[in-house]
């Protein structure tokens, strides 16, 4: 149970107070219990609105995905639920480009199959499509109109890696009518390894893959009979980010709080990043709540496509005039706030634009009352803040682990087990509620509520 008492934050922050009740005793409370029964917020709320992102997973093929169907459910969630608090709220619309390939390509070089993955990859971004010709070398790196002169319409182009970039290989075979281009890695530490590059972007409209440096030797003459098969689609698409904002309070000093409402496609991303998006939603229907003004505004945030790029927070900063920008005075993150093999981890004050270290403190303040272990990030572009920080806005944010293992000398600092990863199903399937340590979500809960309604004071 979250004990974040919004009337009593700012001056404990400011005092330095360290009376906080440890979050793992669900019967403590504040010295003002009387107040804390309207304001407090619940950790049950937060897990229940993880529990309805699941089910929104559930019902959209497994994931929340931007551009999907499951992301569009999420965002008509979050902004049904700002609405109903009574807070102002836009869905401005967020372009991007989006990728996904259903299955691992099929090539056959003169009726013998290629491994996928091992000897044959889809560039990232192509589209999808089935072609069958022979082999058309490209003279030098295929760099120049010049490079395609023996690609005549309907052969596969044949280029080897490397000079200028898999786009501009790839949009020269297109304008010389090639039907598809394979580009052979060009001398890799492992010749029988193919290589995983990009695109860059949609817009190319025929398929690219790349070889192995093995494979694409039987690919070095014209006329070698070539079909292949990429199944994947690549386009444009669009999503939306909720923006949300208390009604009363300066705008000048505007405290924002931030997550990424998007999961990756492979599953439904309920510490990634259903954590931070439930928190804030939390806080954001407890503040409606308590009916009390804070001094400044308060401005709740959820991302779309992050997982593809930063893509609504990098839009949203790039939206804002010079003086939108100055009115916010702090922008706080929550990206994956419910590890199972947890640390608690603050954004680094230091690493950021000036003022972020006030940030750090506040966020540090409630740690330090509840005599809890804490440790900095200097987590510089992973995420949403990094879009706020090019822009010279103080930043901060807290984070529970990805992918990587945990130390020796975390799990004693933090308890868990040493050697395991700190999320095994990041970006899994398995990152569901179950997946969650209820327990550092509420440390971490606590923590954003009690350091966003101080700094907002």
């Amino acid at each position: 149970m979250l004990r974040a008492l919004m009337g009593l934050f700012g001056a404990c922050l400011m005092a330095g107070c360290g009376n906080a009740a440890d979050p793992s005793s669900s019967g403590a409370g504040s010295a003002n219990s009387r107040q804390a029964a309207t304001t407090r917020v619940e950790v049950e709320n937060v897990v229940a609105t993880l529990r309805r992102l699941e089910a929104i997973a559930r019902a959209n093929a497994g994931n929340r995905a931007a551009g999907t169907p499951g992301g569009e459910a999420s965002i008509d969630e979050v902004a049904d639920r700002m609405r109903r608090a009574g807070h102002s709220v836009a869905t401005p619309v967020v372009r991007f480009p989006f990728y996904e390939e259903r299955s691992p390509p099929r090539v056959a070089i003169d009726g013998r199959a290629l491994e996928p993955r091992r000897d044959v990859l889809t560039l990232a971004y192509s589209p999808g499509g089935q072609e069958e010709g022979a082999t058309a070398q490209v003279a030098r790196l295929g760099c120049a109109a010049r490079d395609f002169g023996s690609v005549a319409g309907g052969t596969i182009a044949v280029a080897r890696r490397g000079e200028c970039t898999l786009r501009r290989k790839a949009l020269l075979a297109q304008r010389a009518g090639a039907a598809a281009l394979l580009v052979i890695d060009d001398e890799p530490s492992d010749i029988r390894e193919a290589f995983a590059g990009s695109l860059g972007s949609p817009g190319i409209g025929i398929p690219v893959l790349g070889t192995s440096l093995a494979a694409g030797r039987a690919l070095t003459r014209n006329g070698v009979r070539v079909r292949l098969r990429v199944d994947a689609t690549s386009e444009q698409r669009a999503t939306r980010n909720v923006i949300a904002e208390t009604r009363t309070g300066r705008r000048n000093g505007t405290i924002m709080v931030g997550a990424h409402i998007d999961s990756v496609p492979t599953g439904p991303g309920i510490n990634d990043n259903g954590t931070g998006v439930a928190t804030i939603v939390e806080l954001a229907e407890r503040l409606a709540a308590a009916g009390k003004p804070l001094g400044r505004r308060v401005r709740f945030a959820f991302w779309g496509a992050e997982e593809l790029g930063l893509y609504g927070s990098r839009r949203y900063v790039a939206s804002l005039s010079r003086i939108e920008r100055r009115q916010i005075g702090g922008y706080v993150n929550l990206d994956m706030t419910g590890s199972p093999n947890p640390v608690r981890l603050v954004y680094d004050g230091a690493a950021g634009p000036p003022g972020s270290q006030r940030i750090e403190d506040a966020l540090r303040a409630y740690f330090r009352g509840a005599r809890l272990e804490v440790g900095e990030t200097g987590r510089r572009d992973g995420s949403d803040h990094a879009s706020f920080a090019r822009a010279g806005i103080p930043v901060g944010g807290l984070f529970s682990g990805a992918e990587t293992r945990k130390t020796a000398a975390q799990a004693r600092r933090y308890g868990g087990r040493a050697g395991r990863p700190l999320d095994p199903c990041y970006h899994r399937a398995c990152d569901t509620v179950a997946n969650v340590d209820t327990r550092v979500l509420g440390q971490m809960s606590d923590a954003t509520a009690r350091a966003v309604t101080a700094l907002a004071r």
